[in-house]
């Protein structure tokens, strides 16, 4: 019985610790998933494995992980495009190009920030209400949308910079979000 619970709670702290949208959330779930395996190392008489599990993979791992993790800042990006039925490898590669990877070189050679991109084909009233994203790229028919915060540096810095940063895409159109509300159709 008791090998069973520790089974299942390892098997859930996996799957919390890969699955968590939050880093450091992760990271503490990976601390629980070595003590729990500490513990079964010591229900299975290897006291001496336990001890090094306990004190490499809770204790330092953890605590290396969290000082890493604080030292990264990351910049979320939301690219919607609605146009898109589902989004797939070849829809991805179309844009990795001409938007992404210029976007990815520029944050961490000029604002030492890690990019996090997310793609979607939602509705970007919908997204922008239900996410919480630093940046939205919004591809609509022929015209290209970019939605940050007036008040964001590293947002401020992408826009003075976007001839050079995006060079194959023409007509953007940039919009501060706290400027404008959704639901005057402004979007």
């Amino acid at each position: 019985m008791f090998q069973t619970f520790l089974l299942l709670a390892l098997l859930v702290f996996a799957i919390f610790s890969v699955f968590s949208d939050n880093i450091k959330r992760s990271v503490i779930y990976l601390g629980v998933f070595s003590l729990i395996i500490a513990v079964t190392y010591l229900h299975y008489n290897a006291p001496d494995v336990a001890l090094a599990e306990a004190a490499i993979g809770v204790g330092l791992s953890t605590v290396m992980y969290l000082v890493a993790t604080k030292k990264v800042s990351v910049y979320d990006i939301c690219y919607v495009n609605e146009d898109v039925e589902i989004f797939n490898d070849d829809s991805i590669t179309e844009i990795m190009n001409s938007v992404v990877r210029p976007l990815e070189k520029f944050l961490e050679r000029t604002e030492e920030v890690e990019p996090q991109l997310a793609y979607t084909n939602h509705e970007i009233e919908k997204i922008m209400r239900e996410d919480n994203h630093d940046m939205f790229i919004h591809r609509k028919n022929n015209l290209t949308y970019i939605y940050g915060e007036s008040t964001d540096a590293v947002f401020q810095d992408i826009i003075a910079n976007l001839n050079e940063v995006i060079t194959d895409i023409t007509d953007i159109r940039v919009i501060y979000r706290d400027e404008v509300t959704l639901d005057d159709g402004n979007a």
